[in-house]
């Protein structure tokens, strides 16, 4: 998941930049690319979560 995430904000990066570049040269260009930054993002938010989450179970069952 956090591959993918990171995969993905590559390319939104990419493509919203693609998108303001051809909008300020005058053309009709659509920014889907922030579809793809906005899943990214919530996708490593959700991986780095659930990291801790593990860890804090780990540290739990190391602990009781």
């Amino acid at each position: 998941m956090k591959t993918t995430g990171i995969i993905l904000l590559i390319l939104g990066g990419f493509t919203t930049i693609i998108a303001i570049v051809g909008a300020a040269q005058g053309y009709q260009t659509n920014f889907s690319g922030l579809g793809l930054l906005v899943l990214g993002a919530f996708l490593m938010s959700r991986a780095n979560k659930k990291e801790e989450e593990v860890k804090k179970k780990q540290k739990w069952e190391d602990g009781a």
